[in-house]
Parts: structure tokens; sequence; C-alpha cells
């Protein structure tokens, strides 16, 4: 098996803590290692480091090999421009036998349990052979998430394995609440596995021009790339091939998992911030802060903060996603 890490964040929705130069993956939120740095663990957990690879911004090069010393240069392919995850996913396939199963996941997300991870890995490599399809990981909901797209399970194939009906985008929460009450709706986590073979067949029959561009791509070839990459269709993996392909399957997986979207995220993790030390409450509650400082709030509730050199945040819970309103603007200042 060849794993793929995605690795194209750029980092937006966690500002100020992140920068263009400093996006998502680098960033050491749980612990004192970067969120790549756990997925590659995670990953090395049972695979060889030759087995595993990074698609990344070529600006990002540098950083991802200081941070995964482990891995040959090789191993982090490099896209001269953004694309989505279609082409990253295309891109990474292309590095693997023909008969081979790839398992393409995100660089950035939060499963602190190797193990259950790993027995879920296993069942979806063999889900990815067995039924020759698209094979999604379904997390097991645990809440009624509105920040989450969801799977709609279908027949049952065998044990955790089940043939999707239908991909939904992210629901208000009444709907939520619907989709846990029903049962067979899971949480799109993106990560995916499928054999080579039968992923390149899908996207051929599905998005012929992708297809054509990228087969005869040499993914080592910085020089190919650049020639080629900038035309390729931007679109996510999701819209160009899961939700028209009728060869998509679901994994079931029971693990604690987060994508750690934004800050109401790692929020959720955490817990408020309202009983620590440095942080002070007059008539406020349900305050989450990061800072190295003494912080004072005086009437307000449901608010983060965060403090870091490049900057500070303060923001309502409800409207965090309006970050990029606040990057839009330091990018035309050119301080982003």
């Amino acid at each position: 098996m060849k794993a793929i890490i995605l690795a194209g964040g750029s980092g937006e929705r966690f500002w100020p803590l992140s920068t263009s130069k400093k996006p998502k993956q680098f960033l050491k939120i749980f612990s004192e290692k970067s969120l790549i740095r756990e997925t590659f663990e995670r990953l090395a957990y049972k695979l060889e480091p030759k087995d595993i690879f990074v698609v990344t911004a070529e600006k990002y090069k540098e950083e991802t090999l200081k941070e995964l010393p482990e891995l040959d240069e090789k191993n982090v392919l490099l896209e001269p421009v953004a694309r989505n995850t279609a082409p990253a996913c295309f891109l990474g396939t292309l590095v693997a036998e023909d008969d081979e199963v790839v398992f393409i996941l995100p660089a950035d997300h939060y499963i602190p349990n190797k193990e259950k991870f790993w027995n879920t890995v296993e069942k979806g490599i063999y889900a990815a052979e067995k039924y020759n399809g698209l094979i999604t990981m379904g997390i097991n909901p645990t809440r009624p998430e509105t920040g989450y797209g969801y799977i709609e399970a279908g027949e049952l194939m065998e044990d955790k394995i089940m043939k999707v009906n239908s991909f939904k985008e992210k629901p208000d929460y009444n709907t939520a609440i619907e989709y846990l009450k029903e049962g067979n709706y899971y949480w799109n986590s993106g990560m995916f596995f499928w054999r080579k073979d039968v992923f390149l067949e899908e996207m051929n029959k599905y998005n012929e021009d992708i297809y054509n561009d990228m087969i005869k791509l040499n993914p080592y070839n910085v020089e190919e790339l650049h020639n080629k990459y900038p035309e390729i269709r931007k679109i996510s993996i999701d819209y160009a091939l899961m939700e028209k392909s009728d060869k998509v399957f679901t994994v079931k997986a029971e693990y604690e998992w987060s994508d750690v979207g934004n800050w109401v995220s790692v929020r959720e993790m955490e817990g408020y911030s309202d009983n620590d030390t440095k942080v002070h409450l007059v008539d406020s509650k349900n305050i989450f802060v990061k800072s190295n400082k003494n912080v004072g709030v005086v009437g307000l509730e449901n608010i983060i903060i965060i403090d870091t050199e490049n900057g500070l945040l303060v923001a309502k819970e409800d409207k965090i996603n309006d970050i990029r309103e606040i990057v839009n603007q330091l990018k035309e200042k050119g301080e982003f």
C-alpha cells in the first residue's frame, strides 16, 4: 500500500497562529508535534517511510522535509499551483503499482488512537481489494454536527462495510439531528482507499479531461508538472468522483476524530478557558483563550481569543469562519 498525505492547506482558518508561510499542517495545536508530524507517525506505526508520500505546494517543500526527515526528497510530490483535491489525489495515486491499494488522507486531522485507526485502515485496504471500488472512511457521528458533510450508507455488504447511497452537504442543525436518528449517516472524513487501476478507470469515465491531462505525467518530474499543472481543471475529489461513481463504499470508523476545521473545533476538544489561572472573567462565560498573557474579559460570552506574535483575534464563536474576511484584508496589505 502507498499512503498519500494531502498537505495543501493555506491556514486561513487558523489565523493568527497560521500564516501563508506556516499553514495549518505545520501548527502544533494539541502537542509539541505539528499536525503533519502526528499524521506521519500515525502511518509509520505500521508503514515504512518509503511507502508514505506527501502532496504539497512547492513553497512548503523545505518545511515538509524538516518536519518529516525520514522521508526521501522524492516522496514529497510538489504541486506548482493548487488544483484542489481531485488532481492532488491523481498525482499521488500515480506513484503506486497498477493493482496496489492507495490510501489518501489529509495532513491535518486529529486522531489520537493509532490502534483503532489502523483497525479501520486494514478494513479499508481489504474492502478496496475485495470490492474493486472507491472506499471512504465514514466516521460514526457522536453529535448533530453541522460542520461536516455526511455519507448516507445503504446496503450492508459485511461487518462495517456498506455501499454508499449518497453524499450530503453540511446540514443545518435539525437535518443533522434527523441524520443521527436515521442511524445510517456517517461523517465524511475525507479519507479514501482505492486500487490504482480502479481509480484511474473511474477518473477516465467521469473526468476524461483530467485523466488525459495527467495520465502520462511523471509525478517526480518538477519541470513536467510546471508545464502541465496550470492547465488542469480545479475540482474536489468529492465533486469529481465520489458523488458520481456507482462503485463507492464506506468503511465504518469508530475512533475519536476531528478535521480540526477551525478554532471552534479546537475549543470543542480542549474545553473553555473559564477556569484557567490567566483568564479573568467579569460577567462573562464560555471564553476560549490561547495566550501567554493575563487576559481579562468583561460582559461577553461564547468568545474566542487567540493571541500570537502574528496578531490578535477576538471573535464570536458563531462567526468564526468569517476569519477569512480578515485574512483577505491582510492579503491586500501583503501581511498574511
